[in-house]
C-alpha cells in the first residue's frame, strides 16, 4: 500500500490556492463579458469586495452586474478546492475513497437531506434566538441579498445550481474530505472535527453567520465520522442551502 504523504500543509496551499482561483476566474470572466462595477468602483474593487469580503457590509445586491456572475465566481474557488484534493488523494496518497470516503449510497439521501434541513431550521434557530430578541439583526442578510435578485425561473435556476448543487459538492470533498482528515491524522478525531468546521465557517468571511456555518460543520464532520463516507454530508449540506432558498425565496 502506497504511504500517505498529504497533511495540513495541503489543507492551507488549497485555500490558497482556491482564493487566488477564485479571483482570477472573476476576472477573466468580466473582461471576458467586458463587464465593469461603475466608475467609482471598477472591475478590481468589485472582485475585492463582491467576490470576496462577505463580512464586511457588502452590497451584493449590487445591479451593475447580472446574478450569474455570482456562480461564475465560484467555478474558480471550487476547482481550487476539487484540484488540491484529487491530486492529494491520486498522486500523494491511497486513493480518493480510502483517504477522503468519496463513496455514496442511496440511504445517504434521506439521511443527509433529514440532518440539514433540522440543522437550518432548528439548529440556526436555536444559536441566533436567544440574541435576536436583544439585538437588531438579520442573520439571513447575505444571503437575501441575493435571493432577492432572483426574479425569474432562470435566475432561481442559477441560485441553485450554485449553492445546492457546486457548494455541496466541491466544498464537502475539502473541508469533511482533506482538511477532516488532516487534522484528525495530526491531533485526532475531535480536533480535526472542530478545526475543520472552524475553517468551514471562517473561510466564508460571514462573521455574523459563522457560528451557524460551525455548527453546520460539525454535524457534516459527524456524519462523516459515523458512516465512514461523504455522502451523507453532501446531502445534508444540499438540505441546509435547500431549506434556506426555499425560505428566502418562496417563504419570506
Amino acid at each position: 500500500m502506497r504511504e500517505i504523504r498529504w497533511g495540513l500543509p495541503d489543507v492551507f496551499i488549497g485555500m490558497a490556492v482556491s482564493w487566488v482561483a477564485a479571483v482570477v476566474v472573476l476576472v477573466a470572466v468580466l473582461a471576458a463579458f467586458g463587464l465593469e462595477t461603475g466608475a467609482e468602483t471598477g472591475t478590481g474593487s468589485y472582485v475585492g469586495r463582491y467576490g470576496l469580503s462577505d463580512s464586511f457590509e457588502v452590497d451584493r445586491s449590487d445591479p451593475a452586474l447580472p446574478l450569474w456572475t455570482l456562480p461564475a465566481g465560484q467555478i474558480g474557488l471550487w476547482g481550487g478546492f476539487a484540484l488540491v484534493t484529487v491530486v492529494a488523494g491520486i498522486f500523494r496518497g491511497t486513493g480518493m475513497r480510502r483517504d477522503f470516503g468519496l463513496s455514496m449510497k442511496a440511504s445517504d439521501v434521506p439521511v443527509g437531506l433529514l440532518f440539514g434541513v433540522f440543522a437550518q431550521m432548528v439548529v440556526v434557530f436555536l444559536i441566533y434566538a436567544p440574541f435576536q430578541q436583544l439585538f437588531d439583526f438579520d442573520v439571513s442578510e447575505a444571503a437575501r441579498q441575493i435571493t432577492d435578485r432572483a426574479a425569474t425561473p432562470g435566475d432561481i435556476a442559477m441560485v441553485m445550481l450554485g449553492v445546492v448543487v457546486g457548494a455541496p459538492i466541491f466544498e464537502e470533498l475539502f473541508f469533511r474530505g482533506l482538511t477532516l482528515r488532516a487534522f484528525e491524522r495530526k491531533w485526532g478525531a475531535v480536533v480535526g472535527v472542530l478545526a475543520s468546521s472552524a475553517i468551514f465557517g471562517a473561510v466564508h468571511l460571514q462573521l455574523l453567520q459563522f457560528p451557524a456555518l460551525m455548527a453546520f460543520g460539525i454535524i457534516a464532520a459527524l456524519l462523516v465520522k459515523r458512516y465512514k463516507r461523504l455522502g451523507p454530508a453532501i446531502w445534508a449540506h444540499v438540505g441546509f442551502n435547500l431549506a434556506a432558498v426555499i425560505n428566502l425565496i418562496w417563504v419570506e
